[in-house]
This record gives C-alpha cells, structure tokens and sequence, in this order.
C-alpha cells in the first residue's frame, strides 16, 4: 500500500499529500500543480528552506509559476535546488506585463477548444501563478489590462478568450505546448536519422510531441555524469521511441529506466535487422521511414484513445 505524508510545499505554502518516489518527493494537487504533482529532489528541501525571507519572497512566486505552467503544459516537472538559477533565468520566466499577460492568454487557449468557450479558474485569488505574477494585485491589474485590450472577457472566476484573445494566443510561439519526446537511434547511423528527421519527425510534432535525439556513444557506467545527465532528461519525457535494428546497451539502459518510471517505450525495427528481440517486445517493423511515420502514427493515436477511456 502506498504511503502518503502530509507536507507543506515550499513555493505556494500549501499542506498537501506527498509521496517518495525515484528520489524525490512529489507534492499532489497544491496550488502549483492543481491537477497533477511536482517532484522536489530529496537533497533540496532544506537549502530552499533555509534561504533568507528575501530570497523567498523574491524568487518562490516565480518557482511556484514555473511548475504550474510546466505541469499545465503536461510536462513532469522535478525541481532541485542545483536548478534554481537556471530557473530563475530562464528565457521562459515574463519580464513585462504584456508578457505575463501573454501566459494567461497561452492558459485560456490550452483549455479551450476555441474562442468564447467558458474556463473556469478555481481559486483565483491564489493564482497569482498563472501570470508569474508576485501577488493579487499584479494578477488583477494583468486582467484588467487584457479586458480593456478586448482580449478576454470575465465574469467572476469564468475567462473566455475572445476571437482576438484567441488569435493572439494561437499565434505565439507556445501556444500549444509539445510533449517532449526522446528517440533512440542506432549509434552511427546517419542515414536514417536524416530519414526519421525528415519523415518521422513531423509526423510527431502533429500528434503533439516534440522529438529530440538522445545522442549515444559508446557504452558508459551508470555512474558516469553524462549519463546520468541524460536520465534527468529522460524523466522530463512523455514518450519514447526506440529503434532496435541494431541495439546497443545504452538502448536497453535508457529504455528500462523510461518503462521503470512509468514512461511508455515505443519500440520500432527496420525489417532487414537480423537480431532477435527480447521476450515481450513486440516491435513495429518498418521498411521506409514514411511508412513508419504513418504506423507510429497509428499506433500512438490508438494508445492515446486507450489511456482516455475510463478504468
């Protein structure tokens, strides 16, 4: 039986159920992640918590909005106090009203299916979050100024994007956010990165994945520091996809640390690799890099309908 504790979280200061797991504590349904839960690195609680009352004030708001837009955009978020400074600046955090305001917009358009359609925010007065905003009041001036703009219209905790809302918020860069996405290629094997880059690629981003190559070299110790960079990274994806035409141990390694963490593994093969498969990976076998667009296409549309259905 899973063991839930109760603790207070660090950057909204609400009591909520943590639970431990792959090293870290994972903090369920506070105000940084409404509808989900956040990781905090085992060895981080306290130098967060001893920080100054200054720091705190100055740098948790901007912490708490990170998490809540990265959860919010599905994105498994763990947070460790070596990241702070990277957090703290990076390109994502707003600097100006306009682009706080811009969050909001990107916020109402993800939960909606197009314009004027209702968006209720629970708990508005504690979602200063939702805009990296550092209190009420900047929260309430950043509305006010996209009402009088015509960009969205509000009646008590109910938001609608109008057309012009709606538009705006299509027409940035993130709108939409992308599910990250690894693939493991056979190391050496440029031919067919290009082709998947080309083909596969694209297909992906349709589907609402953003790729990315996991780059392998030759086999490495768990204990090497690269490696263990790359499965932070790991942890932070929604889906994997492996090709085992011609598998190396870095495949299985970084593929079993993906299904072990509750990550799905998507595993392909080219139809002329000679090597037998491990019992129960059941690989889809392709010729062409279109036709595998298409199966992958298929058969992640499929499993996305499967994990909707109701248990």
């Amino acid at each position: 039986m899973e063991v839930l504790n109760t603790k207070r979280c660090l950057f909204c200061d609400s009591l909520v159920q943590v639970k431990h797991k792959g090293g870290s504590e994972w903090y369920m349904n506070c105000l940084c992640s409404p509808s989900g839960s956040y990781g905090l690195k085992d060895d981080s609680y306290e130098p967060f918590r001893m920080l100054s009352y200054t720091e705190k004030r100055a740098e948790f708001p901007i912490i708490s909005a990170y998490i809540r837009e990265q959860s919010d955009c599905e994105e498994k978020v763990i947070v460790s106090f070596d990241e702070r400074a990277a957090i703290l600046q990076s390109p994502l955090i707003p600097l100006t009203a306009e682009e706080k305001g811009l969050k909001l917009l990107r916020y109402l358009h993800r939960h909606a299916s197009g314009p004027d359609e209702p968006v209720v925010i629970s708990q508005f007065s504690q979602c200063a979050n939702l805009t990296y905003s550092m209190n009420l009041q900047e929260l309430v001036y950043i509305v006010e100024k996209l009402k009088e703009e015509g960009l969205i219209e509000r009646i008590g905790s109910t938001f609608r994007l109008t057309e012009k809302g709606w538009l705006e918020a299509e027409s940035s860069a993130s709108g939409k956010a992308y599910k990250p996405c690894f693939v493991l290629l056979p190391h050496g094997e440029e031919e067919m990165a290009q082709q998947w880059t080309e083909n596969v690629f694209p297909r992906l981003l349709q589907l609402g994945y953003a790729p990315k190559l996991l780059s392998q070299g030759g086999p490495r110790s768990v204990a090497d520091k690269p490696v263990q960079e790359t499965m932070q990274q790991v942890l932070k994806c929604r889906l994997m996809i492996a090709d085992i035409s011609d598998p190396e141990a870095e495949t299985w390694m970084y593929a079993g640390y993906a299904l072990g963490n509750d990550i799905p593994v998507a595993w392909t093969c080219r139809s002329s690799a000679t090597g037998t498969q491990p019992p129960g990976v059941r690989p889809i076998v392709w010729e062409n890099a279109e036709q595998l667009a298409d199966q992958l296409q298929f058969s992640i549309g499929r499993e996305a309908v499967t994990s909707d259905q109701p248990n």
